[in-house]
């Protein structure tokens, strides 16, 4: 081989090079942009999920009583009233916690970085073969 051709080859294996390293750097960036949307639904499932739980808290506490002695008021006996307002917010908790589980739901993973890896995978395996 002559000089100047062994140089082109050693060109055209650099530039492939950079092409990979190029090409891998943008899968990654890829994923990253899709795992950062996943992280702010995660984070506002999560969220959700806290808020329940501390409105669920606080409702116990302070609104049971309440509906409960209202209840009673009406000629129904103590105990049955703070049954009834218990599980009224069972109620609402479950609501709660049905709306987060939702949003749990929507992430979708890194559909678009694993369907670009793929094609990638394939057009490497194309060109080496």
């Amino acid at each position: 081989m002559s000089v100047d051709t062994e140089q082109k080859l050693s060109n055209l294996v650099s530039s492939a090079a950079q092409d990979v390293s190029a090409l891998v750097r943008g899968e990654i960036a890829l994923a990253k942009a899709e795992v950062r949307e996943d992280v702010k639904q995660a984070a506002t499932g999560g969220g959700l999920f806290g808020a329940a739980a501390l409105l669920a808290l606080f409702a116990l506490m302070m609104l049971c009583f309440a509906a409960a002695y209202g209840l009673h008021a009406t000629g129904l006996g103590l105990a049955w009233c703070f049954l009834i307002a218990g599980g009224g917010l069972l109620l609402l908790g479950g609501a709660a916690a049905a709306i987060g589980l939702a949003r749990f739901k929507k992430i979708k993973g890194a559909e678009a970085t694993k369907r670009s890896t793929s094609q990638t995978i394939a057009v490497l395996k194309r060109a080496d073969g």
